[in-house]
């Protein structure tokens, strides 16, 4: 049985916003969503890119909640999800983790059709930001959603069907031995589970016993709940928990 866990759920009341933009969670809705949702393990983040919605100090202000004497930190963690750069390096960096007093560090890449690159570019990019990352970065802990941004190029209307099959199998067998290699997890964070080469991924990160994390990516209450299904998914598919990948404090 896969003990449930969500290290990927955002406080994006911490942003700068539109006057007009609805209101958007704080940790400690999100904490309460998560357990109401089922998970035992909580992990609280925002962004940390060059974003004009995601300066610094916005990170600050939620560390400040997190640390505040009356949140409820009995197995809940504050981490912050680090935009990658194309060397493998983020956002982030060793010195934002110790100001923030981080427990964990997620490396994603963030991209769209709107940055000007086609499919094959936005996946080659990606594959070098992730592979550069789990070679080089020690600051990261995990890998958060792979190739989770193709589906923009569908929405666009650039492509017709977002699939895992667009992706260069050479490029997936990389990623799989250099997490293995580096010790480091893969998030699963996509519901792409009928798309049969991203099964194939999931069960070589079984098979190869790849750490792995399940991640819901919520940026409000009411999609917290997607890492409850997941995770049932995962334990249909015979993940064993010691893979499981765990913050610390």
């Amino acid at each position: 049985m896969l003990i449930q866990s969500d290290y990927h759920i955002h406080a994006s009341f911490y942003r700068v916003r539109k006057e007009d933009d609805p209101p958007r969670p704080k940790a400690a809705e999100q904490l309460a969503a998560a357990r109401e949702a089922g998970s035992v393990y909580v992990g609280i983040v925002e962004h940390c890119n060059n974003s004009p919605k995601h300066p610094f100090y916005c990170l600050e202000e939620l560390a400040a909640e997190f640390y505040s004497p009356e949140f409820p930190r009995n197995n809940v963690f504050f981490g912050v999800e680090a935009d990658l750069k194309d060397d493998g390096s983020d956002f982030c960096g060793r010195g934002g983790r110790e100001k923030l007093g981080l427990h964990y560090v997620i490396g994603s890449v963030h991209d769209s059709p709107k940055s000007g690159k086609n499919i094959e570019e936005y996946i080659a990019w990606e594959y070098k930001c992730i592979t550069n990352a789990l070679k080089y970065n020690t600051n990261i802990d995990f890998i958060g959603h792979p190739f989770g941004e193709g589906v923009r190029w569908e929405r666009s209307g650039d492509i017709p069907m977002w699939h895992w099959g667009l992706i260069p199998q050479n490029f997936l067998e990389d990623i799989l031995h250099l997490a293995k290699e580096s010790g480091k997890a893969l998030e699963i964070n996509r519901p792409y589970f009928e798309d049969p080469v991203y099964l194939d991924f999931l069960k070589r990160i079984r098979d190869e016993k790849i750490l792995f994390e399940v991640g819901s990516d919520a940026h409000r209450a009411s999609a917290v709940h997607a890492a409850a299904e997941r995770t049932k998914k995962l334990e249909a598919l015979g993940f064993q928990e010691e893979y499981h990948w765990r913050a610390v404090k």
